[in-house]
């Protein structure tokens, strides 16, 4: 079901016109929070051992309490920062998810556009993925609902296409060449190609969708519709 409540009529998270005006990592957050809504708190997520509750609080806190992320690094910090993310997570699924929505505190960076959409577009599309593809269908096809629970598809729009594409070329496709130990060339036949890697390892290609090729890039193997030949 969409946020409001109802399933949307086409089986798609579709952008009123308001949000498909906003910058694309607006747009990206609204379709989390959908995401999210549409699933119980309890619900599996595609990052393992993280329910969708604690896929929303990382998100509150990564939006408005960094220092908590870094304090449970800190030895004599990790304490007090699990004890306030424990209060955070106290109040509730539908807060955390309405926190998700709502976005960061005002003056913060990600309030300015150019900053949330670098940092944010690719973060929030792979976490509604996150969501959608954990509950027992496969979200590679748009308007596919899940098998499961009818969790709809996320309409992925030409826009967001580049900007996942470049997101990918930038961060996500060399990260996956390193971690693969191969020279892999990433396909996307509508948009472009680009290889990763040193020219002594063993090449390989893979082929999909800009988002499909950054879902897999990013450790969604099993979860991206991606086809790969290794040459």
């Amino acid at each position: 079901m969409s946020a409001s409540g109802a399933p949307p009529a086409n089986g798609t998270f579709s952008e009123s016109a308001s949000v498909a005006n906003r910058p694309v990592a607006v747009q990206q957050r609204m379709a989390l929070a959908a995401a999210l809504r549409s699933v119980d708190p309890d619900a599996p997520t595609l990052c393992e051992g993280w329910r969708a509750a604690d896929l929303a609080l990382h998100i509150v806190v990564r939006d408005s309490r960094p220092d908590l992320m870094v304090g449970q690094q800190l030895p004599g910090w990790k304490h007090r920062a699990q004890s306030a993310m424990d209060r955070l997570a106290s109040r509730g699924y539908d807060y955390l998810v309405d926190r998700v929505k709502a976005g960061p505190p005002p003056l913060f960076p990600q309030r300015w556009a150019p900053v949330d959409n670098l940092v944010n577009t690719a973060e929030f599309y792979i976490h509604g993925q996150d969501v959608l593809r954990a509950q027992g269908g496969d979200d590679a096809g748009e308007g596919q609902a899940s098998a499961r629970q009818n969790v709809p598809a996320q309409h992925v729009s030409e826009q967001l296409q580049r900007a996942l594409w470049g997101t990918g070329v930038k961060l996500f496709f060399p990260l996956a060449a390193r971690s693969q130990g191969r020279r892999i060339t990433f396909l996307s036949p509508r948009v472009g190609a680009v290889t990763r890697g040193r020219t002594d390892q063993q090449p390989m290609l893979v082929t999909g969708e800009p988002q499909e090729l950054l879902l897999w890039a990013s450790g969604r193997e099993d979860h991206a519709d991606v086809e790969i030949a290794y040459r």
